[in-house]
């Protein structure tokens, strides 16, 4: 096992770049839609609030593979082909944009709006109390959700194999191809999504800490 582990181990090393790449653009997605969504559902105009909530209702009740399906196998029949990596961000980052969006809906509201009401007494555009009060008090609310969705987010995109896209699953699938060692592939493959999480988490715990003792 050791033996295979080691003469597999460069190309598992192609499909981390690649998952992490996917992450990250996955996350710019996520986090920028999402943002755009919680905005929509705390608007007073009807119709944008309207088509938020159900795009939100509705993408985060289907599973990630079958939107990422959807997205690379079902987009070409209205004549939009999408290279899958492409796909792989605009299904992951749509998905996440839904759970951030309400991440950030809620870390608003959860802001007094007594706040919101006094700048704007003193004649502060809604634009610059959201940027400049609104915002910096919902960021200590919205953290710590946040980072444990992006832990979850770097585990999905081990589904954008299925789509041909040469993340880790897809080298460590391709591998066991080879050698016939399906499970020790595997095994690889999650000892290295393992040590992606906790490294992550304890990056991301230290980080949150540390923006406590500012705030504090």
């Amino acid at each position: 096992m050791l033996h295979a582990w080691i003469q597999y181990l460069p190309f598992f090393l192609k499909g981390v770049g690649v998952t992490l790449e996917l992450t990250g653009a996955s996350l710019a997605v996520a986090l920028g839609f999402g943002f755009l969504l919680a905005l929509a559902r705390l608007s007073k105009i009807r119709i944008l609030e309207g088509f938020a909530t159900a795009f939100v209702e509705i993408i985060r009740a289907i599973p990630v593979l079958i939107i990422l399906f959807w997205v690379y196998y079902g987009l070409p029949q209205f004549g939009v082909k999408l290279p899958g990596p492409l796909a792989a961000i605009v299904s992951l980052g749509a998905f996440y944009a839904t759970l951030y969006g309400e991440i950030f809906r809620g870390g608003i509201l959860g802001v007094d709006r007594g706040q919101r009401e006094a700048a704007q007494a003193l004649g502060m555009p809604s634009g610059t109390v959201m940027r400049k009060i609104i915002l910096p008090q919902a960021f200590f609310a919205i953290l710590p959700p946040s980072t444990n969705q992006l832990s979850n987010l770097i585990k999905d995109t081990s589904l954008v194999f299925t789509i041909g896209v040469a993340d880790l699953m897809f080298q460590a699938n391709a591998a066991s191809a080879n050698n016939f060692l399906p499970l020790d592939m595997l095994l690889l493959a999650g000892i290295i999504y393992f040590i992606f999480y906790l490294v992550l988490s304890k990056l991301l715990a230290r980080w949150e800490l540390n923006v406590q003792r500012r705030r504090g």
